[in-house]
């Protein structure tokens, strides 16, 4: 037992296969051994046999399946597949039936699996489904590649007909493979599923993996293998990834199936599965709709080629042109791929989790998270590696080759002229820009003391973040924590983005470090119609590209121009219209308005460049709050199947620092403008008469900044591009009513419901007659002073306020009950300021005698430390936790 309980660690995963692409059952024993062996990965439940999940997607054994067929009184054509199910009851075969025989299929038969549930821990016998296979032939004559549709479609068919069960599930649905997987230990699949013990179960390749979820609890669908990938790691883009296959539903077109079939296909995926089941779905997508395999490979999970120094100039090409339609399906992941003939193995653009290789002398390559998942002796090693970051290899069973990175990028950067079409169509916004930060026209306004004052730009805002960021291009440092009230129980004015929280990387899926990891982080923005995915065309490359999605005046002017028809740079492509965010009244109603005007304009008028304007502020018009109105369009463009031809840019005062930018994109924004930031730098630049050389820098310094601020908000996510962030939705709304969150931030969690429209109307009518209502040239300082950054007496409520810390001090030094009556007196006297000050405790229980009370030392021994990776905390905070638990007598986890 001390063995299964002493290792705990991510995944693990692996493939193997006959390079002659020969049938053997010691292929299947061998999959099975180093499915054994990788145990030490995944979880086991308190009952010391239950598994989070393991399995193998095997070649199918198609002699096999016709013996067994045969024994049940079926001769099967040359022409067939199995599909493996989890099922509850035959009704559900009632509906397999149906849709098969709709899509000219024949159903001929339908096998229990033999299984041996003594080979199942309490948990897994508990939720295990009945396990059926089913054999399906064509029911007229069809060709191979057609059969292979048609069980798709039919699958895809099934599964939404039945998506209210949501236990059933069809874990492989092939002529080409077979999925034998479940919530069971690696050491049992082979007792558990008998098939696996007969010798006549021979087969070619196998994935393998052994699961160790972190995002979802153990059922036997989430299992792995899928029905084309074994995945080790998480996709730490999911979410992003998830809107973008949906709003590029419109503009599928399929030479495999038509229309109307297409629509049958949809979902694609869907929020209900794990990461990895994700990325299979739609893998398998693209290699059911004619996408070549390793293209697919690539176009998901690129290299980190950005910002690589030495990477060919084809090759380049190629990933330029796929990061147009794809967004990367950030990790950490190490994916092993099949569709039955080609199987590749694949590091995501981080390199975090392993991969290493053996290629025998007798023809066996092996992939696996580690060396030892088989005895191989050294005499048979003919080759042995480890993949690096971005790199794959990869195996061709039709020809028996064996494919390395370089082969298969040399056959990627071929296929297309990737880098004529680039020339022809794509435009660099950079390339339009003589000196960059040269104009500020724009940001010379003429009420500027107003519009701040609104927007809630503070002296101490213009101390505490803009002047480091003009200084020395970075955001200014500051300890971590924040002990103002939410934004929502806040009395004080505060930004709407104040009521998102961002969400950060956890579990085994680390944060990049945006400095040191740069080469794997990208800001690359793109901006235009997103054409039909499934296809290569010159086309596609009809783009207009910047290296941020924050953008000057420069690049505004030079980004507009292209879509204004008086203009002699106008593409139709990138027609443009600007739509004013100003409301006087009713907000919600005015919303609402926007909104259906810019599906008007995008659905009547060729609009595919959306411009979200808060300029032109006045004494009775005020701007709908930036990120409302983002996040609606967004939705609604979903909604009306318009996203993939819009782009999304902010011309905003809202856009202070990275959070409000962060939000905005988060909530589908392509580019920002924003000229309050600009304005504010400028104007301080004045105030210290600085010259035309010093304002420029300083401009161009607050942009970095920002930037930057942008790469550390995507890292903590584990996320490397800013086109895997776009759409993500990555935070918590907290104060928001549910209504908000549902027209206008779907994808975030309400974790505390609160303000509706009205009260949102309110806090902007009072805030912007407290901006104007005021003679600014009867003040020393025409700007309110702040508070929000340090405690400021008669401002913003701050928890470690210095009655708190004085009094901490005094009961820290004195140790006595009044000095401790008198600190809690002051905290439970601010009114209500946290969500634990709207709580109550009380109890109809009568209180135990202490004596009934465990020791303390006993209840010490239960504390324990969770594993956190290094650099997830430093050393030195490793060793203070150590060090507590062991002074406690404690558990602790170095990680």
């Amino acid at each position: 037992m001390d063995l299964i309980t002493s290792f705990k660690d991510n995944c693990g995963f692996g493939l193997l296969a006959n390079i002659d692409n020969i049938e053997t059952y010691g292929n299947t024993t061998n999959a099975i051994k180093a499915l054994e062996r990788m145990m030490h990965r995944g979880a086991i439940a308190a009952d010391g046999k239950s598994g989070d999940g393991s399995g193998l997607l095997l070649s199918l054994p198609k002699k096999f399946m016709k013996t067994e067929a045969k024994k049940l009184g079926v001769d099967l054509p040359r022409q067939f597949a199995v599909g493996m199910l989890f099922m509850q009851n035959d009704k559900q075969k009632d509906i397999i039936n149906d849709i098969c025989d709709k899509n000219d299929l024949r159903v001929v038969l339908y096998r229990d699996v033999p299984i041996d549930t003594d080979a199942l821990g309490k948990q897994a016998f508990d939720l295990l489904p009945k396990i059926v296979q089913v054999f399906v032939e064509p029911s007229s004559l069809v060709a191979t590649k057609k059969f292979r549709s048609l069980l798709y479609l039919a699958r895809k068919e099934i599964e939404n007909r039945l998506k209210k069960d949501k236990d059933f599930y069809i874990a492989s649905f092939s002529d080409k493979v077979i999925s034998y997987k479940g919530l069971v230990m690696p050491t049992y699949i082979k007792e558990f599923y008998l098939d696996l013990n007969d010798e006549n179960f021979k087969t070619k390749f196998a994935l393998f993996h052994q699961r160790f979820s972190t995002n979802t609890l153990p059922q036997w669908k989430l299992a792995q293998p899928f029905r084309t990938l074994a995945h080790n790691g998480e996709i730490n883009s999911i979410s992003a990834n998830r809107a973008n296959i949906r709003a590029r539903y419109s503009s599928l077109k399929s030479t495999v199936f038509s229309d109307i079939e297409l629509k049958k296909l949809f979902p694609i995926t869907s929020n209900d599965v794990s990461d990895s089941a994700s990325l299979d779905n739609q893998f398998e997508f693209m290699i059911a709709n004619g996408y070549d395999f390793f293209k697919s490979i690539r176009s998901l999970i690129p290299m980190p080629w950005q910002n690589a120094p030495y990477i060919d100039s084809e090759l380049r090409s190629f990933y330029e042109y796929s990061s147009i339609n794809f967004d990367p399906w950030d990790g950490p992941a190490a994916v092993s791929f099949t569709d039955g003939r080609y199987i590749a193995c694949v590091l995501d653009r981080n390199g975090l989790r392993p991969a290493k290789y053996i290629i025998t002398k007798d023809n066996r390559i092996v992939v696996s998270s580690e060396y030892g998942v088989l005895d191989i002796s050294d005499d048979n090693i003919q080759e042995q590696g480890r993949l690096q970051s971005g790199q794959m290899i990869g195996l061709d069973l039709k020809y028996n080759k064996v494919l390395k990175s370089k082969d298969i990028d040399d056959y990627i950067k071929s296929s297309k002229p990737y880098g004529t079409w680039l020339n022809e169509k794509l435009i660099y916004l950079q390339e339009y820009v003589d000196t960059p930060f040269e104009k500020i026209s724009d940001y010379e306004r003429e009420d500027i003391i107003h519009e701040q004052r609104f927007f809630n730009v503070t002296q101490e805002f213009l101390n505490m973040v803009v002047s480091p960021m003009m200084k020395d291009g970075k955001e200014g440092v500051g300890s971590m924590g924040d002990d103002t009230p939410i934004a929502a129980f806040s009395k004080k004015q505060r930004n709407f983005n104040d009521f998102f929280k961002q969400k950060f990387a956890q579990v085994t899926n680390p944060p990049i470090d945006p400095i040191r990891e740069k080469i794997v982080m990208s800001l690359n923005t793109g901006f235009g119609i997103l054409g039909n995915v499934l296809d290569e065309t010159p086309e596609h490359a009809i783009r207009i590209k910047t290296i941020s999605p924050i953008i000057m005046q420069e690049k505004f002017e030079v980004l507009i121009s292209f879509g204004d028809p008086s203009r002699p740079r106008y593409m139709k492509e990138y027609k443009a219209q600007i739509f004013s965010t100003l409301f006087e009244d009713n907000l919600k109603g005015s919303l609402e308005d926007l909104a259906y005007d810019v599906v008007d304009a995008v659905r009547n008028c060729g609009v595919t460049m959306v411009y979200l304007d808060d300029r032109g502020m006045d004494k009775s018009k005020k701007p709908i709050p930036m990120s409302m109105c983002i996040g609606k369009i967004h939705e609604i463009l979903l909604d009306e199947k318009l996203r993939d031809i819009v782009s999304i840019i902010a011309i905003s005062a809202e856009a202070l620092d990275s959070h409000s930018c962060a939000c905005m994109i988060g909530f589908g924004a392509s580019a920002i403008y924003p000229y309050m930031l600009y304005a504010s730098v400028l104007e301080e630049a004045k105030r210290r008469e600085s010259s035309k050389y010093e304002i420029k820098t300083s401009l161009k310094n607050v942009n970095l900044a920002i930037n930057q601020g942008l790469l550390k908000i995507m890292s903590k996510m584990g996320i490397a591009t800013i086109s895997s962030y776009r759409n993500s939705a990555l935070f918590d709304s907290i104060g928001l009513s549910r209504e908000i969150v549902e027209d206008c931030f779907a994808g975030t969690h309400a974790l505390l419901p609160g303000l509706g429209y009205e009260d949102i109307e309110k806090k902007i009518h009072f805030n912007h007659a407290k901006a104007y209502n005021i003679d600014i040239n009867r003040r020393l300082f025409p700007l309110e002073i702040g508070g929000f950054y340090k405690y400021l007496d008669g401002n913003e409520y701050h928890a470690f306020n210095p009655k708190v810390v004085h009094a901490v001090h005094k009961l820290a030094n004195s140790g006595k009950k009044e000095d401790y009556d008198d600190f809690a007196n002051i905290v439970n006297s601010r009114d209500k300021k946290m969500i634990r000050d709207f709580l109550e405790l009380n109890s109809d229980r009568e209180p135990i005698d202490i004596s009934e009370v465990e020791p303390i030392k006993d209840i010490f021994a239960r504390f324990n430390t969770a594993a956190m990776s290094l650099g997830s905390i430093s050393p030195e905070a490793h060793e203070a936790l150590a060090e507590a638990m062991n002074r406690l007598g404690g558990m602790s986890n170095s990680g």
